[in-house]
């Protein structure tokens, strides 16, 4: 037979479901509410976390900081390279996105698997290469296709890049990466599938006045083997402390300032033919192109500072600084 409740029971059991019921409002309000939802494209994924962007964009800044070294003595002006820029895309979109023509270098990542692509604009090649061949670093009007002559200067300039990127990421892994092949049509480039996900490194560079840049794409699958040591890296990277790192500034800058510097008073230049190069005997004339009127040039490392008068100090030949030559 079954209990029969007692009226105080009643009233209790009654109380409990309506304060059950009161409950279960605010869960159905919470619920109508809902949880964010964040948009997910399963074209695509990313698959890079934080942490190993974070310790990518510090290899690869290092890498900008080993190529602002190289190469100004190489292009003789000043180089700043900044990068700019690491995302996630398809290898499909970053070929879409490339001009044509253009300067597009093939590499082999080895040891790791695969290859990578560094793409050059126009505005970044031709004055390299005006520069190296003896101008002054002029861009053309028209991007056109790049000569034989000037894919193997381009060859060089890519030789002293991966050069700089062994350099920059020798804690983590010893590249020995080599040029595959060159190409002026990214149609033509594919080194992955189009649907695979690639990290593009995106730098500008100013060399002189000009400013132009570099693309650097890597895809994921290549990356892989080396991407949990990279995330290991960025974990453990720590800033340095104020103190430590204004004591480090003073210690290289204290460095540097005792660097001694070659400083040369160019009296005159001329251009003559080999064959009067050839006869030139002790005693002869050779005319400058300067004159005694105009003040000579002073060079620091090989590139112009000063203007100077020639004149003697004591015994010694000497020149009196007159006015600075801005770049």
């Amino acid at each position: 037979m079954a209990d029969i409740l007692s009226q105080e029971e009643v009233d209790l059991l009654l109380s409990a479901v309506a304060e059950g019921e009161l409950a279960g409002e605010h869960r159905d309000e919470r619920a109508l509410e809902g949880p964010r939802h964040t948009m997910y494209d399963f074209r695509r994924p990313e698959r890079v976390s934080k942490e190993q962007l974070k310790g990518l964009q510090s290899l690869f800044e290092a890498f900008a900081r080993e190529v602002s070294i190289v190469f100004p003595p190489f292009l003789r002006t000043v180089v700043r390279v900044d990068l700019v820029s690491i995302d996630q895309l398809t290898y499909d979109e970053f070929i879409l996105s490339v001009a044509r023509p253009t300067a597009l270098t093939v590499v082999n990542m080895s040891p790791l698997e695969g290859n990578a692509v560094f793409e050059y604009s126009p505005t970044m090649v031709f004055p390299i290469i005006d520069r190296l061949l003896g101008g002054r670093g002029m861009a053309l009007s028209e991007p056109r296709e790049l000569t034989e002559i000037e894919n193997r200067v381009m060859a060089r300039i890519t030789l002293m890049m991966l050069d700089s990127l062994r350099r920059s990421w020798d804690q983590l892994i010893e590249f020995q990466c080599s040029i595959v092949t060159q190409e002026s049509d990214p149609l033509i480039v594919q080194i992955v599938a189009g649907s695979e996900m690639v990290i593009l490194v995106g730098y500008e560079i100013h060399i002189g006045d000009i400013v132009g840049s570099l693309n650097i794409c890597v895809p994921l699958v290549v990356l892989a083997p080396v991407l949990d040591q990279i995330s290991q890296q960025a974990h453990f990277m720590r800033k340095m402390p104020p103190e430590q790192e204004a004591l480090t500034r003073a210690t290289i800058e204290h460095t540097i300032l005792k660097a001694k510097v070659p400083v040369d008073a160019i009296l005159g230049e001329t251009v003559l033919p080999l064959y009067e190069v050839a006869r030139l005997q002790v005693g002869d004339i050779v005319q400058l192109d300067s004159s005694p009127e105009r003040p000579i040039t002073v060079t620091v490392g090989g590139v112009p500072r000063f203007l100077a008068e020639p004149g003697r100090q004591r015994e010694q030949s000497a020149v009196q600084l007159s006015g600075f030559i801005l770049d």
